[in-house]
């Protein structure tokens, strides 16, 4: 499975890179010039004891740099010299052996290697007396070191805060697409009106483009749906022609062959007829805008199709049983589920043996219908096939030679239920054929219900 590009994390992690590199950067500067400045000071502070020792009259005792690990380091103490141009040494503390002599011209503050380390000399006269005070350079980086990391500890703290600023601030200013998101997850298949609402300026051009795709497709399915009406209905008057005149000459047929032959056509009329009567229910469930503005008494309408079919039944031996709780509503036209139940009940009993029973069933959540099945003892559908018996015009290839069924029964079903704000499953019946759902509540999973007593008989 790819990985999905997320433009949240593709701005989180430039965002965080150039953050972090750029924080290292000012930290690092920050640094440098933080023991730039300690240096500077730690070199004012050694010319002054430099200038105090030229200006007292012996030895001084000078204070060694403050380290709280190992405060008797012999490399913190300062060696100094005060000596007269004309006299000699006048003072010098322990360790002063290292220190060069003084030359004509000596700078104020000069890098000496003493004793195989470096050490930073201060070297200040009057013109007769000469001082001379030493640090040790590796001793003084250790000091400025600690020094300027205590004082830029802090700024550690401030990446995590900013990680967390940047964090938010992305996903506030991903906002509007979230949005957007929502509002076409929760639109309808059927809905194609623009989307409307102010969305900011990035996202302008991609909502006009999807409303100028909501647009074609409006109009691709309208011209569909227009001639797919007009060609089923211009079909129905000359099907409607042709089965009188079969019928006619079926009656004045002389020979078997002839009534076979005209049998045969008046046979494929009313199968063309039923697929001009399919194509317009179509038609009719994709041109609507179905809104759900009736209540729907689901018991009185199953009564009332068991009543329709109670011929066709009676024909053939079926058994028609209803179970379900009363009351039980359903909101949406109740044309569209009598279409949805019609098609269901006329495949059931087509495809069923003489003698079984086709069930109607329903189930309700506080009155409201969550789910309704049909199902029938018939020869059921391969399991492989059962995700695709709801595509239009499709037919089980081990019944196609029986002529029989447009392919587009359950397809209408699938439609109807979908314009009722539902979905539809099929599994396997109890004891062979097939059971189909309509399933009306999000929590409620598609399965073939057990046989219980019927609510009516």
């Amino acid at each position: 499975m790819k990985h999905r590009f997320s433009i949240r994390q593709r701005l989180l992690i430039l965002l965080l890179s150039l953050i972090t590199l750029l924080w290292l950067g000012a930290v690092l500067a920050s640094f440098l010039q933080t023991r730039q400045e300690l240096n500077h000071l730690f070199d004012e502070e050694l010319l002054q004891w430099a200038r105090t020792l030229l200006r007292s009259p012996g030895a001084l005792i000078l204070p060694p740099f403050p380290d709280r690990d190992n405060p008797q380091r012999t490399d913190l103490q300062r060696p100094y010299r005060l000596q007269s141009l004309g006299k000699g040494i006048l003072a010098s503390s322990h360790g002063a052996a290292i220190l060069p002599p003084w030359r004509p011209g000596t700078p104020l503050l000069q890098n000496v290697r003493m004793n195989g380390e470096e050490w930073r000399l201060a070297t200040v006269t009057d013109g007769r007396r000469v001082a001379q005070v030493a640090e040790n350079l590796d001793a003084r980086q250790d000091v400025t070191g600690e020094i300027a990391q205590q004082l830029l500890a802090p700024l550690w703290l401030v990446l995590p805060l900013l990680a967390l600023v940047i964090g938010f601030a992305v996903r506030q200013g991903l906002a509007p697409l979230r949005d957007l998101t929502a509002r076409l997850e929760q639109r309808q298949p059927q809905a194609l009106q623009p989307i409307a609402g102010p969305v900011p300026a990035e996202l302008q051009p991609l909502l006009d483009a999807l409303n100028g795709l909501f647009r074609r497709v409006d109009a691709a399915f309208a011209r569909e749906q227009e001639f797919t009406a007009h060609a089923a209905h211009e079909l129905r008057t000359p099907l409607a022609g042709l089965r009188i005149h079969a019928q006619l000459a079926l009656r004045h047929a002389e020979s078997r062959t002839e009534r076979e032959a005209l049998q045969g056509v008046v046979q494929g009329v009313d199968r063309a007829t039923h697929v001009v009567e399919q194509l317009l229910a179509l038609a009719r469930l994709d041109a609507d805008q179905l809104q759900r503005d009736e209540h729907i008494d689901v018991p009185s309408l199953v009564q009332r199709l068991r009543a329709a079919f109670a011929a066709t039944t009676a024909a053939k031996g079926i058994h028609l049983t209803a179970q379900g709780p009363s009351p039980a509503i359903l909101d949406g036209h109740k044309t569209w589920l009598e279409i949805a139940l019609r098609n269901l009940l006329d495949n059931a009993i087509r495809y069923s043996p003489a003698g079984s029973i086709v069930h109607i069933t329903w189930e309700a959540e506080g009155g409201l219908v969550s789910r309704m099945a049909v199902c029938d003892n018939g020869p059921g559908v391969p399991a492989n096939a059962l995700l695709r018996i709801f595509q239009p015009f499709y037919r089980d290839p081990n019944r196609m030679e029986e002529g029989e069924g447009s392919g587009l029964g359950l397809a209408i079903v699938q439609r109807a239920t979908e314009a009722l704000g539902g979905r539809t499953d099929a599994d396997a019946a109890a004891g062979g054929g097939l059971c189909v759902h309509l399933i009306f509540s999000p929590n409620f999973p598609g399965k073939c219900p057990e046989k219980k007593a019927n609510a009516y008989e």
